[in-house]
């Protein structure tokens, strides 16, 4: 999921709009499935691989309601095996930013660092550590660790603010272009007072996701962000819905 704090900020200034949903949760979009999905009898062990097929991570977000989504990308330019991991080369699309990624077969994320052409470590710059810190905490809530999951466990997936993260329920099992994936909807709320102002603020998150059954990588997400602000004298200011989504390409 999205770095929540970081569109908090954004959403909380935008007045509030009549939102054409009669439940808030169906404004998150759907998953790419190859056909609906099936039931799911029996546990699944998702995790045993370090990356899949995918060239390219894609996230579509909805920073003003009533404006189209941005799109932002990081291309995989190298994946090479290294131990009983991968490690990945990243090119941020917009700004040709080099990014080196581990994950191990476990899961596990290790190194995401910037890098020059040449493997380098380019000089301190606070803009680009920012851009960085942002796709590592994306990359991050697309990586889950080797797990069994049956049809009635619950499950985290990491959400930035949360140190709970999002719970999660197995809703049956598909494919994505071929891959066998399970399918889940998640949710997490969060509440506080918005860094750098009055205001309190009630953020609400439902997440349709697809796990990459192989890798345990979250090969597509769609959710729905619900934001609802309140005065010093605890009257709302109004609820903001922006629909997102995430998917491996």
């Amino acid at each position: 999921m999205m770095r929540i704090l970081a569109l908090l900020l954004v959403l909380a200034a935008a007045p509030a709009m009549a939102q054409p949903y009669a439940d808030w949760r169906m404004a998150a979009p759907l998953l790419p499935l190859d056909a609906p999905s099936r039931a799911m009898r029996q546990a699944v062990t998702i995790g045993g691989e370090a990356w899949g097929p995918w060239q390219r991570l894609c996230r579509e977000q909805t920073l003003r309601p009533g404006r189209p989504p941005q799109r932002d990308c990081l291309m995989v330019t190298e994946a090479r095996r290294e131990g009983d991991g991968v490690r990945l080369t990243l090119r941020h699309e917009p700004t040709g930013l080099l990014i080196t990624a581990q994950r191990g077969v476990d899961g596990r994320i290790g190194a995401f660092e910037a890098v020059r052409a040449d493997g380098t470590a380019p000089p301190d710059d606070a803009r680009r550590a920012a851009l960085l810190a942002a796709w590592r905490e994306q990359f991050a809530t697309l990586s889950l660790e080797r797990r069994r999951i049956g049809p009635n466990d619950q499950f985290p997936l990491p959400v930035e603010g949360s140190p709970r993260g999002g719970i999660c329920r197995p809703d049956g099992t598909a494919t994505i272009g071929g891959r066998p994936v399970l399918v889940a909807r998640c949710a997490v709320e969060l509440a506080g007072r918005l860094r750098g102002g009055e205001s309190d603020a009630r953020v609400a998150i439902f997440a349709r996701v697809a796990i990459d059954v192989a890798t345990g990588v979250v090969s597509a997400q769609g959710y729905a962000t619900r934001i609802e602000t309140f005065a010093a004298n605890g009257r709302s200011n109004g609820v903001v819905i922006t629909p997102s989504r995430v998917v491996l390409e």
